[in-house]
């Protein structure tokens, strides 16, 4: 996340907005989270388990909803 879902300003890293102070911690590693899913995910794919790789972009869809992972579902599910 490059800016505050809040106030928009640019969060540079950083967990707690500098203009808003909101606390984004959780947030942040919600996002992470789906990501590391999605890798996994790839790595599942080019193993040849499509099933689980699926079941992985789903549930980093749920998590963090990026056009990257709808992309790759996509493609998954051809």
């Amino acid at each position: 996340m490059d800016r505050c879902p809040i106030c928009r300003a640019s969060l540079n890293g950083a967990e707690t907005c500098r203009r808003c102070r909101a606390e984004l911690g959780s947030v942040l590693r919600t996002e992470r989270m789906a990501e590391q899913l999605r890798a996994l995910a790839m790595h599942r794919f080019v193993s040849g388990d499509t099933d689980t790789a699926d079941r992985l972009l789903q549930r980093s869809l749920l998590l963090h909803r990026t056009p990257e992972t709808l992309t790759l579902r996509k493609l998954i599910r051809r």
